[in-house]
């Protein structure tokens, strides 16, 4: 029998339901309940935080058919006037509508080298950190990116929040100038959600605001029907057995480019010519993430790694 084995659902349900047998009593909890109530915020926040990079992740790979690397920052709440001025490059602004039960609005920020990098990616172009060369202006096709992407993270954010409720969305107005967007106040708070977004090694970002009021129906309402559970205990558990499970790689030969009518006239026998053999791809899922030489080492043949993609 295997050591490690990944946990099934009723294995989880389990382990949650160990772990949900009681109530918060505040008479018996140390901190007290003001401040076990921020502490349960901010745990929230925070797997709100690792499950919409996931999900950003995901969705924008899908999207771009290009791997890239998602990283978030902590939720960071202020003024929208405050968090506005903080972006100092040249940005697409578009105030989104949250419908649920109460109605509210946020703002995606898309910065122009976001916009530069994905604009490229979609029109056959390359990334090349050598290029310095960044779009100064939005122009048509700017506006029409961002509001893509930004219904992309929408939706991984409702994915990711959809344990305390669900809400839809549309898009209101999108605007190169912050001061023209309507529906909000720049005294409101807001939360701010800061992603780097790399393209290999470049840096790119987009930042969502949400208001203070939708975690304030969806966060603080769903604390107060929750019984306490000490998330940390399955999280690790769970973690620890999905380290050790086992993946299919592959190694593949680099791409052969050919005529279609070459292709459908081959028959047994023969030969496709190819490029220096030694040169492969380390694939997980048909995804190609390391580039590698093929070699031995002693008695064994090995793929080594010569570079990530």
């Amino acid at each position: 029998m295997d050591d490690f084995h990944v946990l099934s659902s009723e294995e989880v349900d389990a382990i949650l339901k160990a772990t949900q047998d009681k109530p918060i009593d505040a008479k018996t909890n140390p901190l007290g309940a003001k401040e076990q109530e921020t502490s349960q915020l901010n745990y929230a926040l925070n797997a709100i935080n690792d499950l919409s990079r996931m999900e950003y992740e995901k969705t924008l790979i899908a999207f771009l058919r290009k791997k890239i690397v998602i990283k978030n920052k902590p939720f960071n709440l202020g003024q929208l006037s405050e968090i506005i001025k903080a972006s100092q490059e040249k940005n697409v602004y578009i105030v989104f509508r949250i419908l649920s039960k109460k109605d509210c609005y946020g703002m995606f920020i898309a910065g122009l080298p976001i916009l530069h990098q994905t604009i490229n990616i979609l029109f056959g172009g390359q990334v090349n950190k050598e290029d310095d060369s960044v779009m100064e202006v939005a122009g048509k096709i700017g506006p029409i990116v961002s509001e893509k992407i930004c219904l992309l993270c929408l939706g991984s954010f409702a994915n990711a929040v959809q344990e305390f409720g669900g809400f839809t969305f549309e898009l209101n107005k999108t605007s190169t100038l912050p001061n023209l967007t309507s529906n909000l106040n720049m005294e409101d708070q807001f939360y701010c959600l800061d992603t780097s977004v790399f393209f290999d090694e470049i840096e790119t970002g987009i930042k969502m605001l949400i208001p203070e009021d939708f975690f304030n129906e969806f966060i603080r309402a769903k604390m107060g029907q929750m019984k306490h559970r000490d998330k940390d205990f399955w999280r690790s558990a769970i973690k620890s057995q999905v380290v050790d499970s086992y993946v299919n790689v592959s190694v593949s030969l680099p791409d052969i480019n050919m005529k279609i009518s070459e292709f459908m006239s081959l028959k047994e026998g023969d030969m496709i010519p190819i490029t220096d053999p030694t040169l492969v791809y380390v694939c997980l899922n048909n995804l190609k993430l390391f580039r590698a030489l093929a070699a031995q080492a002693n008695s064994k043949r090995v793929a080594k790694i010569v570079s990530q993609i």
